[in-house]
C-alpha cells in the first residue's frame, strides 16, 4: 500500500521545487510577462496546497480559503498562458474561478459538511482547469515546442478527475479502494506537476531561440533578410527549385542617388527610403518568394519557379511602382527611382552566389545606362 502521508508531502515538496523553478527563471529584468504570470500562479497555488493540508489551521483557512487561493493560482497561470498564445484573459474571469472554489468548498465545509464532497468537486473543478491549459496550448499548434506542458496539464487535469470520479462513485476517502485511488493519484501529480514546469521553461526557451534566430537573420532596418539569412534561406529554395525542375530568379535592386538622399535631407530620411523601399517589394512577393538587403542601399529578390521573361516583367512592374511611390518622413517627402538586374538559373544554374554576381553586374550596367532601368545579365 502506498503511504498516503508521504506523498502527500513528496507532492507539496515537488510543488514548491517546481515554483522555486519558474521563480528563479523569472526573476530577472527581461523576462517575458508569461512566465512572471506562471510564477505567481505556482507561488499560489503552492500557498494553498499548504494551508489545505496543515489541519491544525483554523477551518476557514483550512477547508475554505485554501481552495480559492489553488484557484486563483490556477488563473493566473492561465493567464500565462494566454499572454503565450498573444491574446489575454481578464481579471473578471479569474475573480469568477477563485470565487466559485470559495463558495462551494464553504458549502461542503459549513453548510452541509462533507469531505467527500468538497474533494470531489475540487478533483473536477481543478482537474478541468488544467484541461482547459492544455486545450490553449494545443490550440496554439505548436505542438513540437508546447508538447510536453500540453501533456503534463493533461496529466495532472486526469489524476484530480480520476480521484473525483472515484470518490464519487465509492464512497467516503477513508476507505482502502478510495485510499489507494487517492495514494496514485498523489503519485502522478507531482510528475505531471514537473512536466509542466519543465514544458513552461522549454516554451519560453524556444521563443528566446527563435527570437535571437530573427534577429540573426533580419535586417533591423527594413526587417527583410540579412546576408547570413539569405545566405541560409536562398540555398534551400535554390535546392528545392533544382529538385522541382523549376526556374530560379534573382532580381538586383539599388536604389539610385541614395548618397545625395543622405546628404540631402539627412540618413534619417536615408532610412525611411530603405523602409519604404522594403514594403513596396514585400507587397509585390509571394509567401515563398525571398526578399533581402544585401548591402546599403541594394536589395536581393529571389523568386522560385519564375523564369527569366516572367522576372523581367516582375522587375518591371517594381521599378514603375517605385518611381510613383513617395517616401513619407513627417511633412517631408521624397521621390526616388532604383536600378535592376536580372538573371535566371536558365543561363547562369542554381548557384545563388553566381546568380548574385552575374545579377549585381546586369544592375550595374542599368546604372551606367542611365538609371531607373532594368537589364537582364
Amino acid at each position: 500500500m502506498l503511504n498516503l502521508d508521504t506523498l502527500v508531502l513528496v507532492q507539496i515538496c515537488v510543488t514548491a521545487l517546481t515554483t522555486a523553478l519558474l521563480v528563479a527563471s523569472a526573476c530577472y529584468t527581461e523576462s517575458p510577462p508569461e512566465q512572471r504570470w506562471w510564477a505567481a500562479g505556482n507561488v499560489a497555488v503552492a500557498g494553498g496546497m499548504t494551508l489545505s493540508q496543515v489541519a491544525g489551521l483554523p477551518l476557514l483557512l483550512h477547508a475554505i480559503v485554501s481552495y480559492g487561493v489553488i484557484a486563483f493560482g490556477l488563473g493566473l497561470v492561465l493567464r500565462g498562458l494566454r499572454v503565450y498564445c498573444n491574446e489575454s484573459l481578464s481579471w473578471l474571469t479569474i475573480a469568477i474561478l477563485t470565487l466559485i472554489a470559495l463558495l462551494v468548498a464553504a458549502y461542503y465545509t459549513v453548510l452541509a459538511p462533507s469531505l467527500r464532497a468538497r474533494l470531489c468537486f475540487t478533483g473536477f473543478y481543478f482537474g478541468l482547469i488544467n484541461w482547459a491549459g492544455a486545450l490553449m496550448l494545443a490550440r496554439h499548434r505548436a505542438w513540437r515546442v508546447s508538447g510536453i506542458a500540453i501533456a503534463g496539464f493533461t496529466l495532472l487535469g486526469l489524476a484530480l478527475c480520476w480521484r473525483g470520479a472515484h470518490l464519487l462513485l465509492r464512497g467516503e476517502p477513508a476507505d482502502g479502494s478510495n485510499s489507494l485511488v487517492i495514494a496514485l493519484s498523489a503519485l502522478v501529480v507531482p510528475l505531471a506537476q514537473i512536466c509542466i514546469a519543465f514544458g513552461l521553461i522549454l516554451m519560453v526557451m524556444w521563443r528566446y531561440a527563435e527570437r535571437l534566430r530573427r534577429l540573426s537573420t533580419l535586417d533591423a532596418l527594413t526587417g527583410a533578410l540579412n546576408r547570413a539569412g539569405l545566405e541560409i534561406q536562398g540555398k534551400r529554395v535554390g535546392l528545392r527549385a533544382l529538385r522541382g525542375g523549376r526556374s530560379l530568379a534573382v532580381i538586383m535592386i539599388d536604389v539610385d542617388y541614395f548618397k545625395v538622399i543622405n546628404d540631402s535631407y539627412g540618413h534619417p530620411v536615408g532610412d525611411e527610403v530603405l523602409r519604404h523601399l522594403a514594403r513596396l517589394l514585400r507587397v509585390e512577393l509571394r509567401p515563398h518568394d525571398l526578399l533581402a538587403r544585401f548591402g546599403g542601399e541594394e536589395f536581393v529578390l529571389v523568386l522560385d519557379g519564375v523564369d527569366r521573361e516572367a522576372a523581367l516583367k516582375v522587375a518591371e512592374r517594381l521599378r514603375a511602382r517605385i518611381e510613383y511611390e513617395v517616401a513619407e518622413l513627417e511633412k517631408l517627402s521624397v521621390r526616388y527611382t532604383a536600378s535592376m538586374g536580372v538573371v535566371c538559373s536558365d543561363q547562369h544554374s542554381y548557384d545563388l552566389i553566381r546568380l548574385i554576381s552575374a545579377g549585381d553586374a546586369a544592375m550595374y550596367e542599368a546604372k551606367r545606362a542611365g538609371r531607373n532601368r532594368v537589364v537582364a545579365g
